[in-house]
């Protein structure tokens, strides 16, 4: 493209102090931690920030100047820019310009059905209430396997626009993806939760129908990804979490990109309140075929795993991360990951919501994650993420850096 003279200086400015960020030595301590990490070494634990409300910073080094096709560069480049200034926690800026294959899908032939009550504060976190759509096997039979492809044009002008951008300044690499899908997040937009859940009990039948459906969807896409040369086996990050593995790819890899060279991701938020019988008939059982072939597995998000480790472990023989979020117990937790998983810990996030912070509650929140991984053993690493609000005050985050890095200073001293 043909950038002015403006947007030429103002979005290659912003690429240098980008660059210069990531040739600093902290970038190479940080990125050995987070390898060490999934490695399940006792390093001081990895902490993250992510999922940050934008809209509710109004800050003049945030907005976008530049024209349309450079504002999706200008936007990374403004906050993570900004991040590192105010709350880089253990953030790696990399040495590459990452550009990640694009790709199209035609849909599973149905689509969601819902009210929206958007958030005032300026945050893109809204309420939702589904209409369910699947209630009968007529509605399910709707549901199509969709076909995946290759966007080469769209990829190909991504990467030449970031060339254009980064040249003589950095390196900009194509990238791939990891395998994520969490089949029971999707059905509940579908269903509503009332439905869900009732008919998990009420009407189990039916609800295996719908979840061998939805595999079926999600092995389809995943072997197509595959097919298309869309993986990934060397990810910096997973889903807010560390990825980094001297396990990916696996020792057999010749080039092509296979399932067992990425890493895996799954969960079911929704489970939160079943019971482990029941997550384990559900969702597990059906998540095992596809993903029990990724090199690596990361289980959970914001649902409590505390209680369901062992169902875990039996379904997947490579599982090495776990999510143990703010409900969970993590002294339980720790008991029963031991020293052969890592505790991707979720501090809450309602502690950064108020504009008045706390300090306190974050201090006793993260010595229990850490005296009970201490006690057991277990790695772990540190994601504030789905972060709803910070009351329009970014200081926040900036002290619960600072209040995290102090309570891990005192426990890896």
């Amino acid at each position: 493209m043909t950038m002015s003279t403006k947007d030429r200086e103002t979005i290659r400015g912003l690429a240098e102090r980008y660059a210069e960020i990531s040739q600093l030595d902290v970038q190479q301590e940080r990125i050995d931690r987070y390898y060490k990490t999934n490695a399940l070494k006792a390093v001081r634990p990895v902490v993250l920030i992510s999922e940050v409300p934008w809209g509710e910073i109004q800050d003049e080094a945030l907005v976008n100047t530049c024209s349309g096709e450079l504002q999706g560069i200008e936007g990374n480049l403004r906050r993570t820019l900004y991040q590192w200034e105010h709350f880089q926690v253990d953030t790696v800026v990399p040495p590459v310009f990452s550009v990640m294959k694009r790709s199209r899908s035609t849909g599973i032939g149905i689509r969601v059905e819902e009210t929206q009550i958007q958030s005032e504060t300026g945050t893109n976190i809204s309420a939702h209430e589904y209409v369910d759509i699947l209630k009968t096997e007529e509605d399910l039979a709707k549901v199509q396997i969709p076909e995946v492809s290759y966007n080469k044009e769209g990829t190909e002008q991504a990467l030449e626009l970031a060339s254009e951008v980064f040249d003589g300044i950095m390196p900009v690499e194509l990238h791939g993806h990891a395998l994520q899908y969490n089949i029971w997040d999707v059905i509940a937009r579908y269903r509503g939760v009332d439905s869900l859940l009732m008919d998990l009990a009420m009407r189990p039948e039916f609800m295996h129908q719908i979840a061998a459906r939805f595999t079926e969807v999600v092995e389809a896409v995943f072997s197509q990804t595959e097919a298309l040369g869309l993986l990934d086996p060397q990810q910096t990050l997973l889903h807010c979490t560390v990825a980094c593995s001297n396990e990916l790819p696996a020792a057999d890899f010749d080039g092509t990109v296979r399932r067992k060279d990425v890493w895996g991701r799954c969960a079911a938020q929704i489970f939160g309140s079943v019971s482990p019988d029941m997550h384990d008939e559900f969702d597990l059982a059906y998540n095992e075929k596809t993903f029990g072939g990724c090199g690596l597995l990361y289980y959970g998000c914001c649902e409590p795993m505390d209680l369901k480790i062992d169902i875990l472990r039996k379904r997947f023989k490579n599982l090495r991360k776990v999510s143990i979020t703010p409900w969970a117990n993590p002294e339980r937790a720790a008991a029963a990951m031991g020293k052969d998983l890592v505790m991707a810990a979720k501090p809450n996030p309602a502690n950064v919501s108020s504009s008045t912070f706390n300090p306190t509650i974050v201090e006793e929140e993260i010595s229990g994650y850490l005296d009970a991984c201490k006690r057991h053993g277990t790695p772990c690493e540190f994601v504030l993420k789905d972060i709803s609000t910070i009351a329009n005050n970014p200081d926040t985050l900036t002290q619960w850096a600072a209040t995290v890095k102090g309570v891990i200073d005192r426990y890896c001293a």
